[in-house]
């Protein structure tokens, strides 16, 4: 217990005033004249029993009222020292450090994890060594190092100085939950929970786990838990995300990149934003952010050159550096290789013809039939076109699944040949594609043409221009009818809204299903100029699929199949510090690498040859502005009132305002009020009593 107006309490004598008053009324003689029978009949002795019995209370609630009104003046609160961070001889002590990245903000020449370890360090008076010991990192929320028995405080400083910082996200939230699993699983009794960190919210709250793990921690057990806030300067801005808007790259053609920067400051900041393309700088420009908020900037550049391209986004040096940068990757194709299956020769002609249109195209097709398509390897190739095929051999099930497990593309043409049945059966049911649902022939010469586009689809966008439907529009005679589902998105229809232009999403990559076929009896699509542009355009979309690298975050597992390996033992990764690694391959040529604390870009090789390129960035959730203060903190104690308490590090400006509304005053307040009304109730009554005496 401590007192915030200590001087006060030298005014504690004054309880002992009603106690002297008391003693000197006693000396008080009061004369009555009445008879010696009189006095004797009426005196009864239960009367002067209870009259002195109500004095004697009188006297101490009045003590108390005084002691009271004391303490009241004197703002008693619940000191630091409190049972709650004691931690007694041979008790268990979990400690909850923070690695993550955003500890690595710097204040005063130290990074907040050091200035985390030296408050820490300082709690430890209140250990009666030796203790069990506990360890859990926010970056391994799930790793609990069992530390054994601590002896003294420097084994304790050297446990927690041995913990390093982290480019990896902090999950507060999962590591209680595995605390909780801990203690119920050695039925640990009343074991002490020592959190430290800056306390991101992010970081509180990481997870939309199926309980909070805070009250189920208290529900389950009778553990008690310090927070340790360490809160450092925000005088950082940070790079959240970086994107590259739905797009086809081309050698030569406008991309476009977009980054989200944020602002930590309590008020507004400037920071210059630069883009880089192959280690080369391409432009920077100045960005303005409010208090607290984000900002977005894009960028437009012209690549050059085909192949993998590797870029980032830097802004200006601050606290914490880390978050200032993030990376992308931009693979421009050199060589689309397509493969077209066909029922018969006409099926294929037109569409050999118009990705064959462009001098020094990257598009490379070729033609094979439905008999010799097994014979193909579809590894050879980036996007697979079908003409007039409704179902292949039950064989290429499995081969088709595969190529599409690589992240490439497919394009649908249905055909005169096909029976809608068994187009839903092999394509529809075992795939994902729409079901064709009907077939529509035009008569009397009646015809339909293209009506709405979704021009902001890279598919069909600047194709025209500021309107939505062509002028001059091919004619179709044959309509196919397909049922659209969750998994379709409808890019362009015919002038009734029947679906034309149907895109559809797998596990990964996507496919197209145009609702034509490029052959004289069904439409004259295929001698208009807008067949060739669709058909360019749709084959760069579907190759670019499989070409946009999934990117990682530090701390994830890469998973990689890596097909066009064969020796197993000749395929490396290399770090973005320069690291060369070796990796094992399993049997269906897939590898697994965990070492990615480390941002940047990571080059797969074969044989000296490079096969793959990944993106490594920090986690989007390690840039977020959003930390705990006062008000969550109180709460939190208000919610889990003697189970929770929060002690601030000394010289932070919080402390003294986190005590203060612990503090006893209010409830001295009303203990006040309640004695008062209870001496005088008695003390009425007394005097009632003891008239009656007085009277006979």
């Amino acid at each position: 217990m401590a007192f915030i107006n200590s001087f006060i309490l030298y005014l504690l004598p004054l309880v002992t005033v009603p106690l002297l008053i008391h003693l000197i009324g006693r000396q008080r003689i009061f004369q009555h004249e009445f008879s010696t029978l009189r006095f004797l009949k009426q005196l009864e002795h239960d009367l002067i029993r209870k009259l002195k019995i109500r004095q004697i209370i009188l006297l101490m609630l009045r003590m108390l009222i005084i002691l009271f009104i004391i303490l009241v003046f004197a703002r008693p609160y619940r000191s630091s020292n409190s049972p709650g961070i004691y931690v007694g001889k041979g008790e268990t002590l979990y400690i909850i450090l923070d690695n993550s990245l955003s500890m690595q903000a710097e204040m005063r020449g130290q990074n907040l994890l050091e200035i985390g370890a030296e408050a820490l360090a300082t709690a430890s008076n209140n250990i009666d060594f030796p203790v069990y010991v506990k360890l859990i990192e926010t970056a391994r929320p799930k790793e609990l190092l069992d530390q054994g028995l601590v002896t003294d405080l420097v084994s304790l400083k050297n446990i927690i100085q041995a913990v390093k910082l982290t480019n990896r996200r902090g999950k507060i939230d999962v590591a209680i939950s595995a605390i909780e699993e801990d203690i119920l699983k050695c039925s640990e009794i009343s074991p002490a929970i020592w959190v430290i960190s800056d306390f991101q919210e992010s970081t509180w709250r990481s997870e939309n786990l199926p309980a909070r793990p805070v009250e189920s921690l208290f529900g389950k057990t009778d553990a008690r838990m310090i927070l340790f806030p360490v809160a450092g300067d925000k005088n950082n801005a940070a790079l959240m995300s970086i994107s590259m808007p739905n797009q086809i790259f081309e050698k030569e053609r406008v991309a476009t990149i977009r980054g989200l920067v944020g602002n930590w400051h309590g008020k507004p900041t400037e920071t210059v934003v630069a883009l880089f393309l192959d280690n080369q700088k391409l432009g920077q420009s100045v960005l303005n952010i409010s208090a607290g908020n984000h900002s977005d900037i894009q960028f437009e550049f012209i690549p050059e050159t085909p192949g993998i391209h590797k870029g980032y986004l830097k802004i200006t040096d601050d606290n914490l550096r880390t978050d200032n940068i993030r990376y992308f990757l931009l693979n421009i194709p050199e060589t689309i290789r397509v493969l077209i299956v066909t029922r018969r020769p006409g099926d294929s002609e037109y569409i050999r013809r118009s990705l064959s249109l462009k001098e020094m195209s990257v598009i490379q097709p070729k033609v094979t039939s439905a008999e010799l398509f097994p014979t193909e390897d579809l590894t050879d190739y980036d996007v697979l076109i079908f003409s007039n095929i409704d179902r292949l051999p039950p064989n290429m099930l499995n081969k088709i699944k595969y190529f599409m497990d690589m992240n490439k593309g497919i394009l649908l043409f249905p055909g005169q040949d096909c029976n809608p049945a068994d187009f839903n059966s092999f394509w529809g049911n075992e795939f994902g594609f729409p079901k064709w649902r009907d077939l529509r022939q035009s008569e009397d010469k009646l015809m339909l043409r293209i009506g709405n586009f979704k021009q902001e689809h890279p598919l069909l966008s600047n194709i025209l221009k500021e309107k939505r439907s062509l002028i001059y529009s091919p004619d179709f005679y044959v309509i196919p009818g397909f049922s659209v589902g969750k998994n379709h998105t409808v890019l362009a229809n015919y002038e009734d809204n029947t679906p034309f232009i149907i895109e559809t999403y797998f596990e990964k990559g996507s496919g197209l299903l145009f609702a034509t076929s490029p052959v004289d009896e069904w439409s004259n699509l295929h001698l208009t100029g807008f067949f060739p542009t669709i058909m360019n355009r749709a084959i760069l979309y579907l190759s670019q699929q499989g070409l946009r690298e999934e990117e990682f975050c530090t701390g994830d597992t890469i998973r990689v199949s890596v097909t066009q390996v064969n020796n197993a033992k000749d395929v490396s990764i290399q770090t973005p510090g320069g690291r060369r690694i070796m990796l094992p391959i399993d049997k269906s040529r897939r590898f697994s690498f965990a070492d990615t604390d480390e941002p940047g870009i990571y080059d797969i090789s074969a044989k000296g040859k490079l096969i793959k390129r990944l993106v490594v960035n920090i986690p989007a959730e390690e840039c977020g502005s959003s930390f705990l203060e006062d008000m969550d903190f109180t709460e939190v104690i208000s919610d889990y009132t003697g189970r929770i308490d929060v002690l601030m590090p000394e010289g932070d400006k919080r402390s003294n305002q986190l005590q203060h509304r612990r503090e006893y005053s209010d409830w001295l307040i009303m203990f006040v009020l309640a004695l008062a009304l209870l001496e005088s109730y008695i003390g009425r009554t007394n005097r009632k009593l003891r008239g009656k005496l007085i009277s006979g």
